[in-house]
């Protein structure tokens, strides 16, 4: 694989989807320093600085980017703080609630950074790769928590560069014991924005990053860019990707036209895509989507034919003829049709994918991950922008 221009936080990103071999990566790699990572911290306490270090830690700090740049650590707090020791958050809101995180990351703790004081590593529980969003601080030199033998640690991924003293401030705040929870401060201590300050450009590589459709695909509004979501109610990976597609949607601006549509392929498919386009006749799709998504992929529900789609659609008032109606209508029958015929013209292999301008087409394994899926998708937008602009 040949770089062109690839930035660091995309080499990472991949390093940590287990697709460069450590030849890659040698034979490969740019012999240019990468650009420093700083993360901000704004608290209700005050604001400190992160310089993270992908170089000793590159599937750690992937991970820590991925939660930063979702905003997921936005309203959480520092839920557990002990003088001398650390000051640990990253994972609960408000009420001690737990956040939902994403998959858990290998640990890197035999990357040859300690805990030292003013350093950042993971929280995890005593299986060394269960580290998902939770980080802890360490407030004095903590080698009590580095690897030892055949032990692994905690493992470091960065360093305080400014703000210390807020540090300071944070783990001098009185705690108590609440729910099973020791050491919570009486007070919350609210992280209330968390900002990535430095983003390398990137180019991704066409038949690498993303592939080039030999015929180009007609739009709907050809003034605007058009982003498709191809998509199964079936597919466990597409259902993971609705926060990711939701973030990613509210910021867009307004030359952006998304939109999303059932892929159709097999008879699984073509139910659950007369399904959704039953539910756009009867106008509750966005009442029913999420929730059907979640009975199919989470709840295993039994929902193989019409008539449990109807008992479905019914728990959402729904009366039973009227979806009936809707099922088998011309107009839903002839959108069915058009969708397995779109999934073909876009030479789909495979659910969750995204097409760009009717050019473009991206799934998850070739961008490096879901997560990356989106900075491919932003450099192809962008780049059709230029365009519309000429």
């Amino acid at each position: 694989m040949k770089f062109k221009r690839l930035s660091f936080l995309l080499f990472i990103a991949l390093i940590s989807q287990g697709l460069f071999t450590s030849a890659a990566i040698a034979s490969n790699a740019p012999e240019t320093k990468p650009p420093v990572i700083e993360v901000i911290f704004e608290t209700s306490a005050g604001p400190f600085t992160l310089e993270l270090n992908p170089e000793k830690a590159p599937k750690t700090v992937a991970n820590f980017l991925t939660y930063v740049n979702e905003g997921f650590y936005n309203n959480t707090i520092f839920h557990r703080v002990i003088p001398g020791f650390v000051i640990q958050g990253g994972g609960l809101e408000k009420g001690l609630k737990n956040k939902q995180t994403h998959s858990p990351v290998e640990n890197e703790s035999r990357n040859g950074l300690k805990n030292s004081r003013g350093t950042i590593s993971m929280a995890r529980t005593t299986n060394p790769d269960s580290a998902t969003s939770q980080f802890f601080i360490n407030v004095s030199d903590n080698s009590s928590l580095d690897p030892r033998g055949k032990q692994p640690g905690y493992a470091v991924f960065g360093k305080i560069t400014d703000g210390m003293d807020v540090i300071d401030k944070i783990v001098a705040v009185p705690t108590h014991a609440v729910d099973g929870f020791n050491d919570v401060p009486k007070q919350d201590i609210v992280i209330l924005a968390v900002k990535q300050t430095q983003f390398a450009v990137i180019e991704f590589i066409p038949g690498e990053h993303y592939i080039v459709l030999d015929e180009p695909v007609h739009t709907r509004d050809s003034s605007k860019i058009e982003v498709v979501q191809a998509f199964s109610y079936g597919c466990p990976h597409c259902y993971s990707l609705e926060p990711l597609i939701t973030n990613w949607r509210e910021k867009q601006v307004s030359d952006v036209d998304f939109w999303h549509f059932p892929a159709v392929w097999n008879k699984s498919m073509a139910l659950y895509a007369r399904a959704f386009y039953a539910a756009q006749a009867l106008n509750i799709t966005e009442k029913i989507h999420l929730p059907l998504f979640t009975a199919i992929v989470v709840d295993q529900k039994r929902l193989s034919n019409q008539s449990e789609l109807a008992d479905f659609f019914a728990h959402y008032g729904v009366d039973k003829k009227a979806f009936d109606k809707a099922f088998h209508s011309f107009a839903t029958e002839s959108q069915v049709k058009q969708a397995e015929a779109r999934a073909r013209s876009y030479h789909l292999a495979s659910v969750p994918e995204i097409i760009i301008n009717g050019k473009y087409r991206i799934d998850p394994m070739r961008a490096g991950g879901r997560q990356q899926m989106f900075a491919v998708v932003d450099f192809l937008v962008d780049k059709e922008r230029a365009l519309l602009k000429k």
